[in-house]
């Protein structure tokens, strides 16, 4: 039945008996039940009906004492009922309905006219939930958080959403932690690029002990000559953090840690392999020396017999060979150091920057001083010799290299279309792509010569 139906029902008359079943209120097994430890609370009935088990009370004291002057006082001003909502019974869930009275308070100099009885162990003022429900809902909330929390309490017959477990949890007081022997510094960003804070944590426990402001060696240096006490110091390689380290505590012994050990080396083999990227580049496969031009047919001589036809690769184009028969390289070998007035301001920069990082200043605080971005400052302190600061411009070998003869002598021929070009490249299984012929073509027709090339029709 929908709840328009029913409402109709109800609206009607007619509605189907609903069976509440009444508890006898047995008040020594009650308090031994629910209310064992707790107030003096005597219960007077208990219902269950639709999986709810509803508990009313009352206190069982005269009165109670004012809670600014002290004073007991039996007079009673009025009462009212609260509901609170306590653990889960044999999978049904349990309200507490409260009776809380209202004092007056006789005491001529108090200025608390009226009071409401307290239920310390109960609960707290103005709560919805038992004192021993809100532990338990601490508790889940500390070890799952918001979603994964209110999954589990739903589970468990609690009925708690998200947001009541994470209101717990920040209600909670801050852990207090006593200065931890082996402190970890390192630092983390608020707004990556613009704002960023260094984080405490004890090397340990690896819990958060602290958060500073900034990333600067003042704080830090405060933060340790307050906290005395700190025998190792686990850091990244800021200047700034050494300076504060040594400053706050300077006999703490300062080590680098695993993290940032591994994260500097893989940056200097990045740097190392970049700057000799074209020793490990993989060649391009050489196609096989018999592949013909398939646009000409192999011309005869005069007794008959076939000539050789020509090859896709010009041989004239491989690389020149030693006396040993392998190919001579001179990429490997160091050239002329630059010269002119850009080479001269390189120098002077790359010398500037390595000695203030000498002196143990951090890379973004050079960068603040000279007035220049950071990725320049970086650049300049990977490099180790100045000369590695200036950047080739060499031209990154392609797969289309060992056919550009081939091309070039075709194009002239007069075969300048690339559709055709790029076909009889792929019938020799050459892996080219069109976008290569065309700009290899491209730059062709750009290329001034003698004679134009004469368009004619591609074919055998």
């Amino acid at each position: 039945m929908t709840l328009r139906q029913f409402s109709a029902r109800i609206r009607r008359g007619r509605l189907w008996p609903v069976t509440v079943l009444v508890m006898q209120a047995d008040a020594a097994f009650w308090d031994s039940l629910v209310f064992d430890g707790i107030d003096d609370v005597d219960v007077e009935a208990v219902t269950a009906a639709f999986g709810t088990v509803d508990v009313v009370a009352r206190d069982r004291a005269a009165g109670a004492a004012c809670p600014d002057c002290g004073r007991f006082s039996d007079r009673v001003h009025d009462s009212y009922q609260r509901r609170l909502k306590d653990l889960p019974l044999g999978e049904q869930s349990v309200v507490i309905l409260l009776t809380v009275r209202r004092f007056i308070c006789g005491a001529a100099d108090c200025p608390r006219r009226t009071f409401a009885e307290p239920f310390a162990q109960l609960t707290a003022p103005y709560a919805r939930f038992t004192t021993r429900l809100n532990h338990t809902l601490e508790r889940i909330g500390l070890a799952l958080a918001g979603h994964a929390g209110a999954r589990l309490a739903a589970q468990l017959g609690l009925d708690a959403g998200r947001m009541t477990l994470l209101r717990r949890v920040m209600a909670l007081p801050d852990p207090q932690f006593s200065t931890p022997r082996v402190l970890g510094v390192d630092d983390f960003a608020i707004r990556r690029g613009q704002t960023y804070s260094t984080v405490l944590t004890c090397g340990e426990t690896h819990h958060v002990v602290d958060v500073l402001p900034t990333r600067e060696a003042g704080p830090l240096a405060t933060w340790l000559t307050t906290h005395p006490g700190v025998k190792i110091i686990c850091r990244d390689r800021a200047g700034a953090y050494a300076e504060g380290a040594r400053l706050g505590a300077p006999d703490a012994l300062q080590v680098a840690d695993r993290f940032h050990l591994w994260q500097n080396l893989g940056r200097a083999v990045e740097t190392c392999v970049a700057a000799h990227r074209d020793c490990l580049r993989t060649p391009s496969p050489q196609p096989k020396p018999s592949l013909v031009d398939p646009l000409s047919e192999a011309p005869r001589s005069d007794t008959g017999s076939p000539q050789p036809k020509p090859s896709l690769v010009d041989p004239l184009s491989e690389a020149p060979r030693s006396d040993t028969g392998s190919p001579q390289d001179n990429s490997d070998r160091p050239g002329p150091d630059p010269v002119g007035r850009r080479a001269e301001r390189k120098k002077a920069a790359h010398a500037l920057v390595h000695e203030l990082l000498a002196q143990g200043h951090s890379r973004r605080a050079i960068a603040r001083h000279l007035g220049w971005s950071l990725n320049t400052v970086l650049r300049y302190a990977r490099a180790v010799r100045w000369q590695d600061t200036f950047r080739e411009n060499r031209p990154r070998p392609s797969r289309l290299d060992p056919y550009k003869p081939y091309l070039e002598r075709r194009f002239p021929a007069g075969c300048t279309s690339v559709t055709r070009l790029h076909g009889e490249l792929l019938a020799e299984h050459a892996p080219v792509t069109y976008a290569m012929v065309r700009a290899h073509i491209a730059t062709l027709r750009t290329a001034p010569s003698g004679t134009p090339p004469r368009r004619r029709r591609c074919g055998r």
